[in-house]
């Protein structure tokens, strides 16, 4: 997406500054645990601004350019070169300028298979990727991604790299089969309340609180509160300009109650969002839908890997 040119000191347009996203499965041993691979790539003079949905953790690994991310009612903060972001209960404003970004999106299933680190220690915050990883895996992580880079490797061979360093960490949690399953019942719109969910899996509360803290980052009430505006945000963006009013979950009890959600959530009302310019996620819509059928990553439900595309497949 290209952002709005600017007037250069003669009166001419200055060159646009440019995102694009591109997204990518990965080797198929690695989908019960990782979404998705992408890049973000960003050319031009200038910098571009956008709003990133709540979301499952991430790890970030900035190759160039210079990045920076903004929490709601803080100040920014500059995004670590090799770094997460833990599970996000809100939206998150994020600008960079030219440069390259690979990115890895988690399932929550995929956290106790990649760290044995609580997900609630990093739940609404950046951190280096050493802090989830280890410094060797991490570290060695970065270094071949910029060498890929360097020798102008292309996507490919950097995806190759994640396939290989990603599945040499893999591990089989205990409780993997457990969080497939609580992360299925999430997915599921008739599941209103933490009691209907913990039920569906013969856990208490209690329990369900304990597990949902460990590896999805939220307790079960927010968990459910946010997975119900995400599935009111991916309709109302697939509706006709006007009409997402008609998009509403079942959940809500009317039109002001979404409002009020989605405020919180967003940062702004249905109306003011939908009128954005999104330089980066209009595009990241279209690409993750095209490849996965989901294009919000919360979303996106616990799929065994055979019903998936092959590896090669790309957006």
């Amino acid at each position: 997406m290209r952002a709005k040119p600017k007037s250069g000191a003669g009166g001419g347009p200055q060159e646009a500054t440019v995102a694009s996203v591109t997204y990518r499965l990965p080797a198929e041993g690695l989908r019960g645990a990782i979404t998705t691979y992408y890049l973000v790539t960003v050319s031009g003079p200038g910098t571009v601004r956008d709003q990133i949905f709540p979301e499952w953790p991430n790890f970030r690994i900035i190759l160039s350019g210079q990045w920076s991310a903004e929490f709601p009612g803080q100040p920014p903060e500059q995004l670590p070169a090799n770094g997460m972001s833990g599970a996000l209960e809100r939206a998150l404003w994020v600008e960079g300028s030219a440069g390259l970004i690979v990115g890895v999106g988690l399932m929550p299933q995929g956290w106790p298979r990649l760290t044995t680190q609580p997900a609630d220690a990093f739940t609404n915050r950046l951190a280096p990727l050493a802090e989830v990883l280890g410094p060797a895996v991490a570290e060695g992580l970065y270094a071949r991604l910029q060498a890929v880079a360097a020798a102008g490797g292309g996507d490919e061979a950097l995806y190759t790299v994640l396939d290989e360093v990603l599945a040499s960490i893999l591990r089989d949690g205990a409780e993997t089969d457990l969080v497939a399953a609580a992360h299925a019942a999430l997915q599921d719109p008739g599941v209103h309340s933490v009691s209907d969910w913990a039920g569906a899996l013969g856990l208490s509360s209690r329990q369900l609180e304990r597990v949902s803290l460990k590896h999805f980052g939220l307790s079960p009430k927010r968990l459910l509160r946010r997975q119900r505006l995400i599935r009111t945000l991916a309709a109302m963006r697939e509706t006709d300009d006007g009409t997402w009013s008609q998009a509403l979950d079942g959940q809500f009890t009317d039109q002001a109650h979404f409002i009020h959600e989605f405020s919180y959530y967003m940062g702004a009302t249905p109306g003011q969002y939908l009128a954005r310019v999104q330089p980066i996620m209009a595009e990241a819509w279209k690409r993750r839908k095209a490849l996965l059928g989901s294009p919000v990553q919360v979303l996106q439900p616990p799929t065994d890997a055979r019903s998936l595309n092959k590896p090669g497949s790309s957006a």
